[in-house]
């Protein structure tokens, strides 16, 4: 499925604009991704865990390589 979302979606031009309530949406979805996983990880379901701090990190990642955080 990520194959398949991957090689539909565009990329849009190097001067596209950003708005800031975006990234603070991103950032709330990396805030509420690593309380799952600290949640998970006290129920000790370390892989659920596992998943849902990648998630962050990659979505913190995506903000980075952007230059948006």
């Amino acid at each position: 499925m990520l194959t398949a979302a991957f090689q539909k979606a565009k990329p849009r031009t190097a001067d596209a604009e950003v708005q800031a309530a975006n990234v603070l949406r991103v950032r709330d979805a990396i805030q509420r991704y690593l309380q799952d996983a600290q949640h998970y990880l006290h129920e000790d379901r370390g892989t659920t865990a596992l998943a849902s701090v990648a998630y962050a990190e990659g979505l913190l990642d995506a903000l980075v390589l952007l230059e948006l955080a």
